[in-house]
């Protein structure tokens, strides 16, 4: 099955891939949600997704009361444009593609990148050398990391490419 990211000439990003990869895709915004507005953690995962700013417990305080909900309100919105564009995708026998917009793939990385920081933190990656060593074998939550970082590195490829012709 092809998967490809690719740019576009018209400054746009097209995603293609099998079904079964945009149907993972498309159970995280449901899964992010209630993590990134603060309603659930997981393991841990609000604190990689939104660390400390200041050591000293007084300037980490007022930092958080100055920004309010900002960051998280930042990353719902990502969030929101990338379910969006999964439903705004079209849908092949085996395949799903759409054609994003600049602003779309960066919601895509944003998107990707939370859902990334979630499951390391499920998985238990506090290292680089954890991260080095790859999935365990018959483990869905690390594939699915791996996956993620592929589909990042990915995006980042083509709007680099994009940038730069």
């Amino acid at each position: 099955m092809t998967r490809e990211i690719t740019a576009l000439g018209d400054g746009h990003v097209r995603v293609e891939l099998p079904a079964n990869e945009y149907d993972m895709l498309h159970s995280l915004p449901e899964q992010l949600r209630p993590i990134l507005s603060g309603e659930h953690d997981v393991a841990g995962a609000r604190d990689r997704l939104f660390p400390p700013a200041y050591d000293d417990p007084k300037h980490e305080a007022d930092y958080r009361e100055l920004i309010g909900s900002d960051l998280a309100d930042e990353r719902l919105a990502a969030l929101e444009a990338f379910a969006d564009t999964l439903e705004q995708g079209s849908h092949g026998r085996r395949l799903w593609s759409a054609d994003l917009t600049p602003e779309q793939a960066e919601a895509w990385l944003s998107a990707t990148n939370d859902a990334r920081l979630v499951l390391a933190s499920v998985v238990g990656i506090t290292s680089e050398e954890q991260w080095d060593e790859g999935p365990a074998e018959g483990d869905p939550a690390g594939a699915a990391l791996w996956y993620l970082g592929w589909l990042q590195d990915a995006l980042i490829g083509a709007l680099s490419e994009r940038r730069t012709a």
